[in-house]
């Protein structure tokens, strides 16, 4: 895993603090969950199995898993 430096804005340091706070999950977890999920919505298909199998021998479970990822994300926000 290789670390990265990131600045949030206001608005997104605010949303990103209160949800953290309401599903007791940590700062890393959140960005590699909402992160994943934006770049499967942004990149084709076939971008994200190139890009998974480099990275996974199995990436047929990678690409379900990031899925259910990214539903579950959905899901979460509409709550809100």
């Amino acid at each position: 895993m290789s670390k990265k430096k990131i600045t949030l804005n206001e608005k997104t340091e605010k949303l990103a603090e209160k949800y953290l706070e309401v599903t007791k999950t940590d700062m890393s977890d959140l960005v590699n969950k909402a992160l994943q999920a934006f770049l499967i919505d942004h990149l084709s298909s076939n971008q994200v199995k190139d890009a998974l199998q480099d990275t996974d021998s199995n990436s047929s479970a990678s690409i379900k898993y990031s899925e259910h990822l990214f539903n579950s994300n959905i899901e979460d926000l509409n709550r809100y």
